[in-house]
């Protein structure tokens, strides 16, 4: 616990507290407006206590993760799509070169789908 008393960690705990006051005090200041009148500072008056809840949450939190308390959560499998193998197109006697060249770029491409145009081997 000596660690949370660091002039960096003081200075943060300081730096919370007065976010929770500051909110606190801007929903006080909207409930007031509020019974004066103004109809919007309703939701203001519920908003501001939420935002210092969302403060003491995120405080909470950072301390929580400078503990090394919250136990890693193992993130989801990477997704990799399918890879289909397509066969190169069989060049006909009659067909244009470019064309087939061009063909066989689209089938490696199709079957190496994390490369570029410019990586082909043809």
């Amino acid at each position: 616990m000596r660690r949370f008393l660091t002039p960096r960690w003081v200075l943060g705990h300081a730096l919370a507290l007065a976010g929770v006051a500051v909110c606190l005090l801007a929903g006080l200041w909207q409930y007031h407006r509020a019974t004066a009148g103004n109809m919007l500072s309703w939701a203001y008056t519920v908003q501001w206590p939420l935002f210092a809840l969302f403060v003491v949450f995120l405080w909470a939190r950072a301390i929580r993760d400078a503990r090394g308390t919250g136990a890693p959560r193992p993130g989801p499998p990477p997704m990799r799509p399918p890879v289909r193998r397509v066969p190169a197109p069989v060049v006909g006697e009659d067909e244009d070169p470019e064309l087939a060249q061009y063909n066989r770029m689209l089938a490696w491409l199709a079957a190496n789908p994390d490369r570029r145009p410019k990586d082909f081997p043809g």
